[in-house]
């Protein structure tokens, strides 16, 4: 494996806090790239407060360069089936842009979106050893408008939670 997730502890976080933003790169339309950033910073307030567990993303081989994305997970509940849920909520997931869309051979030609997807995956089965959950959930950045988003999450199995297409979860 060429690639390798680091943790962000509550102190690691407040002491890195400037660096999280200004190793990767934002979208180029600059309403997006606010966007990005404004929930990037909320997902740091909310690992310095722990409310979420930051993750990042780098390249061990040092081909590409800086942190390829953040994971941030929670333990949350959720209504599903008109009954409340516990789960473990992708607060947030976040590829940087110049890596966005595209396959490595560095990750086991894999794209980073995916290796975020997988490692929350396996981050749920290891609270799943300790917590009854059974469900992984997220909302997709746009909602059920961003189309390409909600395409790539349902290619991982990801499905509305409920008739208003806002959450989706994978049962796992």
């Amino acid at each position: 494996m060429s690639y390798q997730f680091i943790s962000y502890d509550d102190k690691k976080v407040k002491s890195n806090k400037r660096a999280l933003f200004n190793v990767v790169e934002f979208h180029d339309d600059h309403q997006r790239a606010e966007r990005e950033k404004s929930l990037l910073s909320q997902a740091v307030s909310y690992a310095q407060n722990n409310s979420t567990k930051l993750y990042s993303l780098r390249d061990t081989t040092s081909t590409l360069k800086g942190i390829l994305g953040y994971l941030a997970l929670s333990a949350s509940e959720v209504v599903i089936n008109d009954t409340k849920k516990p789960i473990v909520l992708i607060d947030f997931l976040f590829v940087n842009n110049k890596y966005r869309g595209k396959e490595y051979q560095e990750l086991d030609n894999e794209k980073v979106s995916a290796l975020l997807l997988e490692y929350a995956i396996a981050k749920f089965h290891e609270v799943r050893e300790h917590v009854g959950v059974s469900y992984l959930v997220l909302y997709p950045d746009g909602g059920r408008e961003n189309e390409k988003l909600v395409e790539f999450y349902e290619s991982m199995n990801f499905k509305f939670a409920t008739s208003k297409k806002e959450w989706m979860y994978i049962k796992l």
